[in-house]
């Protein structure tokens, strides 16, 4: 069981894991630019615009929203951990819905098809939050904040939202097959996919290389990243010829390196049904000193294609600082959720929390399992206070606790 010092379950070792995993996968963070327009040096230009890339002229958010209305697919990249490249999702879904109501759905690379009956209970009101959250993080990851202005607009506005990755039985069937098998479609539903793209080929090596990787092959790995395009892009195909989803234009909301060049998804997509897509480059060009670590040093290879249609220039913001830490390890046990470590000077030793209690309610919200607590202390903001309760030797006690920012973890 995983656990630890952390406002959100597992945040802290989740970190660790999804800075290399999400650059893998789906471009969390990202390497020096490689790629340019043909007519504009994209390093001139500043946070707020927009570029068509084939010509470089830059475009106004009115003409480029007139240019996409066009499109039946819209493709929209991201950095996972930059709210400014999901502040772009919002203004693109929101100009789109103004312009369109009722014609407007949501495909997202965060939620696996298994979850798509989740994501209509979320969008009909009939599942909370807190139970929509407990889908994502099973999901994905603990990065729900990033995506909560989108999820509850699509909420408010009743825009159906398309589960687009692929099942844990597809993955566990494709790590189980060796290269040289056969894989079937009809062999737990697999999809048609493509091994033989020499761009995306390359663009995967360049990454895979560059990363540990223990006893994995280069072929298996790969084999793992075009199932993940090849499921995303049969989930569209399918949407798209449903009765629901072939009046709707549809936006996807996925990781960079699954949407850049279109080799990637878009291809893949357009393999089983042709139709015009366009595709938006949320791009920060600018990285803070203090975050420059999350930059891979992976150089990679030329690659003879448009890296999209528009560029969208962007700052990089994360939200850790508007994140709290309570500085406790905790476990579910049979006896409830339970205090195994307190950090030095934390919110939880400042406010005399003690190893061994059992978390029982915070803020008059019973708590009786290790999610219940780290999902209302995301909730939280640095400087809140609360007020947790705790059971220690069958005695029931009370500690108001001002919660923390990043910055404690620091002394």
């Amino acid at each position: 069981m995983t656990m630890g010092y952390s406002s959100i379950d597992r945040k802290m070792m989740q970190r660790m894991i999804w800075a290399v995993c999400c650059f893998l996968f789906t471009g969390c963070a990202s390497h020096k630019l490689n790629w340019q327009s043909p007519y504009r040096q994209l390093s001139s230009l500043r946070e707020g615009d927009i570029v068509h890339l084939a010509t470089g002229v830059k475009i106004t958010r009115k003409q480029l929203i007139d240019m996409l209305s066009g499109a039946r697919i819209i493709y929209v990249g991201e950095t996972h951990d930059n709210i400014h490249s999901h502040m772009v999702q919002l203004k693109i879904l929101e100009a789109l819905t103004e312009r369109y109501p009722q014609k407007i759905a949501v495909g997202m690379e965060m939620l696996k098809r298994s979850s798509q009956e989740s994501a209509d209970q979320w969008i009909s009101g009939k599942l909370d939050e807190k139970g929509f959250v407990k889908v994502w993080l099973n999901d994905w990851s603990n990065d729900f904040e990033y995506y909560r202005s989108i999820l509850h607009y699509m909420k408010d506005h009743k825009i159906p939202v398309v589960a687009l990755r692929a099942p844990d039985d597809w993955l566990k069937k494709i790590k189980e097959t060796e290269p040289a098998d056969e894989l079937k479609e009809n062999d737990i539903r697999l999809p048609q996919m493509d091994f033989e793209d020499p761009y995306h080929r390359a663009h995967i090596r360049a990454i895979f290389d560059k990363h540990p990787k223990g006893e994995q092959s280069f072929e298996a790995f790969y084999r793992v990243q075009v199932l993940w395009d090849e499921s995303m892009a049969q989930s569209i195909a399918e949407y798209l010829q449903t009765e629901q989803g072939q009046h709707r234009q549809l936006l996807i909301f996925a990781g960079g390196h699954h949407v850049q060049y279109g080799f990637g998804i878009p291809r893949r997509v357009f393999r089983r049904l042709p139709l015009q897509y366009a595709i938006v480059l949320p791009l920060a060009l600018r990285v803070p000193p203090e975050k420059r670590d999350k930059l891979m040093d992976v150089t990679l290879p030329e690659i003879p294609l448009q890296p999209g249609n528009f560029a969208w220039i962007v700052s990089y913001e994360d939200l850790s600082d508007q994140k709290v830490y309570l500085g406790i390890m905790i476990q579910d046990t049979d006896a409830g959720v339970k205090i195994l470590g307190i950090m030095k000077n934390s919110a939880a030793e400042k406010a005399g929390l003690q190893k061994n209690d059992i978390i029982t309610a915070l803020d008059g919200e019973p708590i009786e399992t290790k999610f219940d607590f780290t999902y209302l202390i995301g909730l939280k903001n640095p400087g809140d206070k609360g007020v947790i309760e705790v059971l220690r030797d069958e005695e029931s006690l009370r500690f108001e606790s001002t919660f923390q920012g990043r910055a404690f973890l620091n002394h």
